[in-house]
């Protein structure tokens, strides 16, 4: 099987030799090219699903025309860098606004699993923060594993997560966050051949405070070798007028919404992470409780950066 065929690709293992509670120290970091070991079924994993996306091909561009599959690199490992930037500032009428940001870079030493090239080990590196409370707590985050799943046509549907034993909670949930962010803005593509010019668009369901239909325009750039660059944009709409306070549960109503942005992403056809990219989208909503005369605004932010 490729692994090509999403621009923020992730991919799912079968198992590998290694068991798969192997301290970080003799993970898949220390093993060359390929992931010998697994974080399938590891205690203390995290698994984290990310829906599928329905790809529609509008047009396939001009000749010639290939489709975008690679052979997976077995021989050294991928070094990538995610930074993910969110933002909230929330206000209600008579009230002073408040904002809340999250900034965390995370270097991610990417290896196509030996056994199975459905499945891509990660090790996280030392991420960072300008926020010094959490840039302590993701100190310690630095060897912990993580792995990447795709179902047929290298759409992304899993994401695991292993992190170190002294990681609190608040390293997990940042380092959660930023990986769960940029992977649900993948941009699945085609299995029909294409070239220069082709536009296409991946639609998708994400759950969370509110649930909500993606819509993911991508177009063909270029293509150098295994090397794909694209242009996206990206649209966000609710599916209905519910919207759940994350951590109390209280129901709100979506008086107006808005969430969307552009960005380029270049990805090589033979890795599992893209090699560069940026994607940014902004928007706002209007959530409506007890009192219609005193609506809560917010208005949000996501910067995804890979380089």
């Amino acid at each position: 099987m490729s692994i090509a065929g999403v621009a923020l690709l992730t991919l799912t293992a079968c198992g590998s030799s290694g068991g798969p509670d192997a301290p970080a120290s003799s993970s898949s970091a220390s093993q060359g090219g390929c992931a010998t070991q697994t974080t399938v079924g590891a205690t203390g994993a995290s698994l984290l699903p990310i829906p599928p996306a329905a790809v529609t091909l509008d047009t396939a561009g001009a000749a010639p025309q290939a489709a975008l599959i690679g052979t997976p690199d077995r021989t050294s490992a991928q070094q990538v860098t995610l930074r993910v930037v969110s933002s909230s500032t929330t206000a209600r009428q008579g009230e002073q606004p408040s904002t809340a940001t999250q900034d965390v870079t995370l270097p991610l030493t990417a290896r196509v699993a030996c056994a199975d090239p459905t499945d891509v080990e990660l090790q996280l590196g030392q991420a960072a923060s300008p926020d010094t409370g959490l840039a302590g707590s993701l100190a310690a985050v630095d060897g912990s594993r993580a792995g990447l799943a795709v179902a047929a046509g290298s759409v992304p549907v899993s994401l695991r997560i292993l992190p170190a034993q002294a990681a609190d909670d608040a390293a997990r949930s940042a380092v959660e966050q930023t990986l769960l962010s940029a992977l649900q803005r993948a941009v699945a593509v085609p299995t029909q051949p294409v070239g220069v010019g082709a536009r296409w668009r991946a639609v998708r369901t994400l759950d969370g405070a509110a649930t909500v239909t993606q819509t993911t325009t991508a177009t063909l750039r270029e293509r150098t070798g295994s090397r794909v660059v694209l242009d996206v944009a990206v649209d966000e709409v609710p599916v209905d007028s519910v919207f759940t306070v994350p951590g109390r549960g209280e129901r709100l109503t979506i008086g107006s919404y808005s969430f969307g942005g552009q960005g380029t992403v270049t990805i090589d056809l033979a890795r599992g992470l893209p090699v560069a990219g940026t994607l940014t989208l902004t928007g706002g909503r209007t959530l409506i409780g007890d009192d219609p005369a005193r609506p809560l605004v917010q208005q949000t932010s996501l910067a995804v950066t890979w380089q």
